[in-house]
This record gives structure tokens, sequence and C-alpha cells, in this order.
């Protein structure tokens, strides 16, 4: 929105109900944000308010494939998975930036 003022754009792409996004956030919301499509371009996106927001929850599994997953926790819960390698920072920024 013109009105509010991005604080992380991230360059790495997670991944929320089997796509690939990258995460915006805002001074108000969370957004996960992808351009989909070769020919005719479509934007996909999920947004939460950050009032909406309660908490975050890292954990990993898996033992010689790795896979790192944040919960954001809303009154739903919103799960993104990656590799340990860049959710692990992208925890701790998510945790300094919104401050849930």
């Amino acid at each position: 929105m013109p009105s509010e003022n991005i604080r992380l754009a991230s360059d790495d792409e997670v991944e929320y109900g089997d796509k690939k996004y990258r995460i915006v956030i805002t001074d108000k919301r969370f957004i996960l944000y992808a351009r989909r499509g070769t020919v005719f371009k479509s934007d996909d996106v999920v947004s939460e308010r950050l009032q909406a927001i309660h908490g975050f929850k890292y954990s990993e599994k898996g033992t010689l494939f790795r896979t790192a997953t944040i919960s954001i926790i809303t009154n739903a819960k919103m799960e993104i998975r990656g590799s340990p390698d860049r959710m692990k920072p992208l925890f701790h920024t998510l945790q300094s930036t919104i401050g849930a």
C-alpha cells in the first residue's frame, strides 16, 4: 500500500502451501509475494496484519535432507518452509523486525 514503509524485503524464497514466495514486511503487514506466469503475469499475495501476529516458532526436521519451518502464529497458523541455512537468519530477522 502507498502509505506503508517497507521494513524488510527478502531475496530468498520460502515455501508456503507448496508454492514459492518472497517475504515483504511493512510497518503494518507481513506479506508473502510471488509473480506467477511466463506469458500472462499475475501477482500471488498472502498478507497478514502485524497486529494479528502473536508469535513465532522455529523448528528443523530431517537428518540427511534438513528442512526448517517457521510457524507464524495468528488466529490461525501460517507455516513457511525452506533450508535451515536461509530460514534461521530469517527467523531472527523476523523476531527483531516484528518483535512478536
